[in-house]
């Protein structure tokens, strides 16, 4: 006569197939959340470029030149801007008065180690 219950040996491995089963969705669950944090943050300092980036556009050109150099923010960013002339000839050879080279960096150190962003844009200042 057979038994219509399950027995210890069916239980056990069923219940580890369950537990394989949760350990693997916890980790892919662990994953998603470590990648929509880094892409937060990724955000955010491109936003911070951004808004650097804007106020290297209206900043006085001798304000501009001297440098601005931010604190370390909430993510242990810290913001650079800078500005030099450039050295831009036409076909003639003839160099091209009033033209900066406007450098916007971030700097900033995580898990992978030191990291660098850095936008470059030319500026007219007559």
């Amino acid at each position: 006569m057979k038994s219509a219950a399950f027995t210890l040996f069916e239980v056990l491995i069923a219940l580890g197939v369950f537990v394989l089963a949760i350990g693997g969705l916890t980790l892919a669950l662990n994953k998603t959340a470590e990648a929509s944090a880094l892409l937060r943050d990724d955000a955010e300092i491109r936003q911070q470029m951004a808004s650097w980036v804007d106020q290297a556009m209206n900043l006085p050109m001798p304000l501009l030149a001297q440098g601005q150099k931010s604190d370390r923010d909430a993510l242990g960013v810290v913001y650079q801007l800078s500005a030099e002339p450039a050295e831009i000839h036409n076909r003639e050879n003839e160099e091209l008065s009033g033209l900066w080279w406007v450098t916007v960096q971030a700097n900033w150190t995580d898990d992978s180690g030191k990291q660098e962003w850095q936008e470059r844009f030319l500026r007219y200042e007559p």
